[in-house]
């Protein structure tokens, strides 16, 4: 043997035993905490085959620009009154699809200078004109940018709460234009992984409206009677928006009315201003602790540099009074401002303690210290697999792959003699290396995935066959074995790359374009390519070699 044969056969060994140590673990299913084999990693099963929760979320961008607008809207009549120009604001008319506009109203001798101004404005565009009046909505490319940074800030902060809460190997993604889905492979506790992950946590301080003479538990009652009340089935965000919607003219107009939780329900009204002092935006960190004198669970929390300043300013502007510690639209607690808080440090009661308020405030202190989430994120569709539908699965994608490939084995045995074992080994061996990058690049094996696996073996055996039928025909021509291996091996190599290639192409786009079980297929092709390459060209071509150059001159025909 030339040293040409035995480098390259040392490297086949090396690259045989790498994979073997990385796929020991998994097959041996060894315990990975006590274990003493060197390599510690095992092949990480998709959804489907450990089951777990798939959730798809939809956001309603129409809210968010209204709100985005609104929020435009007050800061250029903000503007506009520093100018001199006194301008109001009118409702919302959100007749036009994804574009909701306010109108403003002013004196019309200033109506060049408050185009001039909001012209300035690169977020809003004039949507209508009269003498007067202008109808503001957001500029397309706004709009655009507010959808982008939405979903992708949607995904991050999903992707930081579940990386806390300890589930492996997630998988959440954008898909279209308005929807992230979530998928979260071995969780057992549905209900709060589902409450963890579609949290808006929009923490907010505001102000009590204790100077009002407003009797807030009669308007409650009175809008009961109505038919606005909670109820079974109501959204709470939704029962808030009608409750205040009927209040109007009953309370002030710059309050609002929203609830406390007592003992697990939201049944103590309060009367705040609508004005939020200071957001979560301003938190630094959030950790779970306990009540020295009741022992009960609370979340403590300290605020950054910018939001110290902030609650230290409003502490002491409104000493004596009360402020409301408001997360989703919920009063958590309304303690009264005894003195200046300049620590930047407070604290969000939960009620009763016990292991349900633990987790809650452990919850709650994930996603305050995660991030909110910047919109609502409403479930679309929701599918919990339980897990021995995923070993089903793996059973029966793995009985499918075996016999599968054992009809292809004997077939190329039957068909092809020494060659076809030849090709048998480096068949087994192709399988090998797929499953060890796979464990190697921590990538989610899933049921298409497994699929691909027995595709990768299909595409290996067409290699195979490819150079073996070329081998067959330079015989055919005459050419002695020697010359028909070597001719057949470079004029085969050429057909096998154009087709590999042409399946790395479709499996690229699978890649970019597909989501969750879909990309796993595409990875696993992607990698069976590669190792298909490698086995069909060099594995088979070192064993003909070695069998050439051991029968030396004398060699007159090949079982193939």
């Amino acid at each position: 043997m030339n040293r040409s044969w035995w480098f390259r056969f040392g490297l086949l060994v090396f690259f045989i035993l790498v994979a073997v140590i990385h796929v020991f673990p998994t097959v041996a299913n060894l315990d990975l905490e006590h274990t003493k084999f060197p390599f510690k990693k095992k092949v990480n099963l998709g959804l489907d085959l450990q089951g777990g929760l798939y959730m798809v979320y939809g956001v309603d961008f129409k809210k968010i620009y209204a709100e985005t607008t609104s929020r435009a809207v007050d800061t250029t009549i903000g503007q506009l009154d520093k100018e001199g120009v006194k301008a109001a604001k009118g409702k919302i008319d959100d007749s036009v699809e994804d574009n909701p506009n306010f109108q403003i109203t002013f004196d019309a001798a200033n109506q060049a200078k408050t185009k001039e101004l909001i012209a300035k404005n690169y977020s809003l565009r004039i949507m209508d004109e009269k003498p007067g009046s202008i109808s503001l909505g957001l500029t397309a490319a706004y709009r655009a940018d507010i959808k982008e940074k939405t979903l992708g800030q949607s995904v991050q902060v999903i992707r930081n709460r579940i990386d806390e809460f300890g589930v492996s190997e997630p998988s959440i993604s954008t898909k279209g234009e308005n929807r992230v889905v979530v998928e979260l492979p071995g969780v057992k506790d549905v209900e709060r992984a589902k409450a963890l992950v579609g949290r808006t946590a929009r923490l907010e301080f505001k102000m009590v409206n204790s100077d009002a003479n407003v009797n807030v538990v009669g308007v409650v009652n009175e809008a009961a009677q109505k038919g606005i009340e909670l109820k079974e089935g109501v959204k709470y965000s939704e029962y808030i928006a009608k409750l205040n919607e009927f209040a109007k003219g009953k309370i002030p107009e710059d309050s609002q009315i929203l609830f406390e939780r007592k003992s697990g329900n939201r049944n103590l009204p309060y009367l705040l201003f609508s004005k939020v002092e200071l957001t979560g935006s301003e938190l630094a960190d959030a950790m779970v602790g306990f009540d020295q004198q009741t022992q009960q669970p609370q979340v403590s929390f300290q605020l950054n540099p910018r939001g110290t300043v902030t609650f230290g300013e409003l502490t002491t502007k409104n000493v004596h009074k009360a402020l409301a510690i408001v997360l989703d639209d919920t009063v958590q607690s309304a303690p009264n401002i005894n003195t200046p808080i300049t620590g930047g440090s407070g604290v969000i009661t939960l009620g009763a303690g016990g292991d349900q308020a633990y987790k809650e405030a452990r919850d709650l202190a994930i996603v305050l210290r995660a991030g909110a989430l910047p919109a609502q994120l409403d479930l679309m569709e929701q599918r919990a697999i339980g897990p021995s539908i995923g070993a089903d699965s793996i059973t029966h994608g793995m009985t499918a792959s075996a016999v599968g490939c054992l009809l292809v084995f004997i077939f190329m045995i039957g068909y092809y003699r020494m060659s076809g074992v030849v090709a048998t080994v480096s068949l087994i061996l192709c399988f090998l290396f797929t499953f060890a990058i796979l464990i190697g690049m921590d990538a989610t094996l899933t049921l298409p995935g497994i699929a691909g696996l027995a595709l990768t073996i299909g595409m290996a055996v067409d290699s195979n066959v490819i150079i073996f039928e070329r081998i067959r025909d330079e015989l055919h021509e005459g050419k002695g074995p020697v010359a028909a291996v070597h001719s057949g091996f470079d004029k085969a190599f050429s057909c096998i790359f154009d087709a590999n290639i042409t399946h790395a192409i479709v499996a690229t786009i699978l890649l970019n374009f597909g989501t969750g079980p879909i990309r796993g297929f595409a990875v696993t092709l992607l990698i069976g390519i590669v190792t298909t390459l490698f086995c069909a060209v060099t594995v088979c071509k070192l064993a003909f070699d070695w069998y050439l150059e051991k029968k030396g001159a004398q060699i007159t025909s090949l079982s193939i």
